[in-house]
C-alpha cells in the first residue's frame, strides 16, 4: 500500500509515492528490519540474506558466490557468523544480525530498526549499538524506532515523537529531557504516568525463603504482600527470569515458598502453580504466552475454560464470545470482530492485555510479570500500569521483572535489587534510586556476597 499525500526525498531527489512499493523501496536503498523477525529457520543464513536476489552464474544460482558475500556483509557487522550455518540455530542476537547483513545487500543507504529491543537485551542490545555506529560511519542513515528512553539517548542524535498518527514533536536528542519526551508520547507529564497506591499493603501474600535453582539463583528471600508492586531491578543475566519461572513451576527449585501463610512449593509444574493462587506473564508473550494463529476469544478464555463450557466439556460459542467481549471492554482491548480476529493481528500492547485478561479470570492471589510492558508503547504502557495498580487494590500482590529502570522506580512500591544470581539488597521510598539500585549491583561485582536473605 502506497502513502496516500505527501513527499519523500532521498539523497534530495524527490520519490514518487504513487508507486512507491517496498521492492521499490529497496532499489532505492530503503530497508527496514522488523521487529518480528522475518528469517526462513530451514535455510542457512547466506541463503537468507540473498532470498529473492540470488547471485547467478548464468542461469544457475552462484553459491559460491552467496557464501563469500554473505561473509564480506557479516564481517562489516563485526560478527564471525558462519554463512552456511542454519538460520534455526542460531540465537535471536545472530538473528538480529542476519536481518540487518539482508537489508544491507540491497546496498543500502537507509535502514529502520524497528523496536529491536523487544527481542535483545543487555550486552546483545549493547552489541547492536556497536553495529548501528559502524553503519553510520560508513554513512549509513539509520531510523531507530522504540520507546525506551535510556536507548533513545544512548544513541540517537535526533528525535521524532509521534502521538495518534501525528507527529508531536521533532529537534536534537542533547536539547531535550526524558521527562519532555514522555509527555509529548503521552500528552501529559510524566508524574501523572505511574499511578500512586491508594491504600497501604495488607498482610504477606507471597513468602519465598531460600529459593534457589542450579547455577542461577542462591537463597533467594523475599516477601510480597497484598496490595503491593514490588519490582526486580539487575542486569541482563542477574537471575531475575529464572526466578519469575522458579515461582511458577516453570523451572526446578528448592526452597520455600508460601501462599497466604501455606506453605505450597516450590512447584514441580506450572498446573501446580496456578492451583496455589500465583499467575506469570512471560517475557516473550508471543513464544510462550499466546497462540498468535487462534481468535483473541480463545487466547482470552482458555485458562478458565469452565466458564465457557458445558457440563458435558462442550464449548459455547455464545459465552466465550461474551466472556471475551466483557474482558476486552474491561481492559480497553481494541477488538475488530467480536474477538473473531487472530492475536497476532493485535498490536504489542493489546497483546500483553489478552494474557493479562486471560489470568485475571483465573482470579489469582499472586501475579509475576516478566518485561510486562516490552515492546508496547507509551500510551498502552500508561493503561497497563493503571491496570495493574487497580489490581493491588483488589488486593492481588504483584512482583514485576523489568529492564525499564524508569518503570520499576515509577511503578513499584519496593525494589529488590539482584545481581549474579543473588539479591543483593532493598529500595523503597526516595531511597530508590537508579544510581542506589546501580550501586548495589557494582558492590556485588566488586565484593562478591556468599549469602543474602531479604
Amino acid at each position: 500500500m502506497c502513502p496516500a499525500a505527501g513527499e519523500l526525498r532521498l539523497d534530495g531527489s524527490v520519490v514518487d509515492l504513487y508507486h512507491y512499493t517496498p521492492s521499490r523501496a529497496q532499489r532505492l536503498g530503503v530497508a527496514i528490519v522488523h521487529q518480528e523477525q522475518a528469517l526462513a529457520d530451514p535455510l542457512t543464513v547466506a541463503e537468507n540474506i540473498f532470498l529473492g536476489h540470488e547471485p547467478r552464474a548464468g542461469l544457475r544460482l552462484d553459491r559460491r558466490a552467496a557464501k563469500r558475500q554473505a561473509r564480506e556483509l557479516l564481517v562489516r557487522l563485526g560478527t564471525d557468523i558462519d554463512p552456511s550455518a542454519l538460520v534455526g540455530d542460531l540465537s535471536l542476537a545472530q538473528r538480529q544480525l542476519v536481518e540487518i547483513a539482508k537489508t544491507l545487500s540491497f546496498n543500502t543507504g537507509v535502514v529502520a530498526l524497528d523496536e529491536p529491543s523487544a527481542v535483545l537485551g543487555g550486552h546483545e542490545l549493547k552489541n547492536l549499538f556497536q553495529v548501528v555506529r559502524r553503519l553510520v560511519a560508513e554513512n549509513v542513515a539509520i531510523v531507530y524506532v522504540s520507546h525506551r528512553m535510556d536507548e533513545i539517548f544512548d544513541l540517537c542524535d535526533h528525535y521524532a515523537v509521534l502521538r495518534d498518527g501525528r507527529v508531536a514533536g521533532t529537534g536534537d536528542v542533547a536539547d531535550v529531557t526524558p521527562d519532555q519526551l514522555i509527555q509529548m508520547m503521552v500528552g501529559r507529564p510524566v508524574s501523572t504516568v505511574f499511578p500512586a497506591a491508594r491504600s497501604a499493603p495488607g498482610a504477606v501474600r507471597l513468602d519465598v525463603r531460600r529459593l534457589c535453582v542450579a547455577g542461577k539463583v542462591v537463597d533467594a528471600s523475599f516477601s510480597v504482600r497484598a496490595g503491593e508492586i514490588v519490582g526486580i531491578a539487575g542486569l541482563s543475566g542477574a537471575g531475575r527470569s529464572t526466578l519469575a519461572k522458579a515461582l511458577f513451576g516453570a523451572v526446578a527449585a528448592s526452597g520455600d515458598l508460601a501462599v497466604d501463610g501455606k506453605r505450597v512449593g516450590p512447584f514441580s509444574t506450572p498446573r501446580a502453580a496456578i492451583r496455589a493462587g500465583i499467575a506469570y506473564l512471560p517475557e516473550d508473550r508471543k513464544g510462550e504466552a499466546l497462540a498468535l494463529h487462534k481468535p483473541v476469544r480463545w487466547n482470552l478464555t482458555i485458562a478458565a475454560l469452565g466458564a465457557v463450557t458445558s457440563k458435558l466439556g462442550f464449548l459455547r460459542r455464545r459465552a466465550e464470545r461474551r466472556v471475551a467481549t466483557s474482558l476486552a471492554a474491561d481492559l480497553g482491548i481494541k477488538l475488530s470482530r467480536r474477538g473473531d480476529e487472530p492475536a497476532a493481528a493485535l498490536s504489542g500492547g493489546n497483546q500483553q492485555k489478552v494474557v493479562l485478561g486471560r489470568w485475571l479470570q483465573v482470579k489469582p492471589k499472586v501475579l509475576v510479570l516478566d518485561e510486562p510492558t516490552r515492546g508496547v508503547d507509551v500510551g498502552a504502557k500508561e493503561q497497563i500500569y493503571a491496570q495493574l495498580r487497580e489490581l493491588t487494590e483488589q488486593g492481588l500482590a504483584l512482583l514485576i521483572v523489568s529492564s525499564e529502570m524508569i518503570e520499576v522506580l515509577g511503578l513499584c512500591d519496593r525494589v529488590i535489587v539482584m545481581a549474579a544470581g543473588r539479591l543483593v539488597g532493598e529500595l523503597a521510598g526516595e531511597t530508590a534510586t537508579e544510581a542506589a539500585v546501580m550501586s548495589l549491583i557494582a558492590n556485588t561485582v566488586d565484593h562478591p556476597m556468599t549469602e543474602t536473605r531479604i
